[in-house]
């Protein structure tokens, strides 16, 4: 099996700085004295182990006489690299999930155009609190990453402050979901009628463009994933424990390319209200007959 894309892009830029230095000096103990570096943060930056900062690649290229073209690529494969997985409990432990919560919501304050696409779930910046909770408590969800109760209420309270954004005139948020995400519940269908209800309360937001994949039509991508799209130039996916950031322009380009396809493919305006409307409505009616 090939290794991940990210391990093959730490691999190539460590391959790439230990040509350069294998270019200039005859170890890496060598340029770790010309640096005034410790020899192992060579060997690890060589080795891939270990992540260049920036300015490491700028003193990497002095040191071993490159051109600032060689510096210019090293920067591509480092944004290559920094496509690589963030694991939720890694983020949460180091950050908290309050002030995780909160970078995102400053990255979604800074884009103006957000581009959302979930297959069976409904997006987190239109999500009710009881419907957050009850989906980040589930047996197999945030508490895989070792979420305790009180985590999980400040991750609610965060998101609910991201949605503030619902409501900022400069914003354009377009949300696409499949029917399955009107139709998925986490804990209640009670908890699903009330999202529903949300739904339709937002889709009538002037910022806000609500469109539904209905089962019966022809679905343009491979439901495999949901991912959010940030003024077209970088990609967020989402797994079960992690979170990966897409920044190269081809990447970034082909789900673009993905969700106006989903887009276009989509029920909208009334048409979309109408459909989550008839959802809520036999909710309720299957609801009420179980009583």
């Amino acid at each position: 099996m090939a290794p991940p894309r990210t391990a093959r892009h730490r691999a190539a830029l460590a391959e790439r700085l230990r040509d350069l230095r294998r270019g200039a000096f005859r170890s890496g103990a060598k340029l770790a004295e010309a640096l005034g570096w410790p020899q192992t943060r060579v060997s690890k930056l060589e080795t891939g182990s270990q992540i260049p900062k920036d300015s490491d690649l700028v003193d990497w290229v002095r040191a071993v006489g490159a051109n600032d073209m060689v510096l210019a690529e090293l920067r591509t494969l480092h944004a290559a690299v920094h496509t690589e997985y963030i694991a939720f409990q890694e983020m949460y432990s180091a950050r908290g999930a309050g002030p995780t919560q909160d970078r995102y919501g400053r990255l979604e304050r800074a884009t103006t155009l957000i581009c959302h696409y979930e297959p069976a779930l409904v997006p987190g910046l239109l999500q009710t609190g009881q419907y957050t909770r009850e989906l980040l408590s589930a047996p197999a969800s945030a508490v895989l990453t070792g979420a305790t109760p009180e985590l999980i209420e400040e991750m609610i309270s965060g998101r609910m402050r991201r949605q503030e954004v619902l409501y900022q005139p400069n914003k354009r948020i377009q949300v696409v979901v499949g029917e399955a995400a009107l139709r998925t519940w986490f804990g209640s269908p009670e908890t699903l009628i009330a999202q529903l209800d949300r739904l339709v309360a937002v889709a009538d937001l002037a910022t806000v463009e609500l469109g539904v994949l209905p089962f019966d039509r022809a679905h343009p991508v491979m439901p495999l994933a949901g991912f959010t799209v940030h003024d077209r130039t970088r990609v967020f996916l989402e797994t079960l424990t992690g979170e990966q950031e897409l920044v190269l322009p081809d990447e970034v380009a082909a789900y673009v390319k993905a969700f106006d396809q989903l887009r276009d493919a989509a029920l909208a305006g009334p048409d979309a209200v109408a459909l989550i409307q008839r959802i809520a409505a036999e909710l309720r009616d299957s609801s009420s007959r179980a009583v």
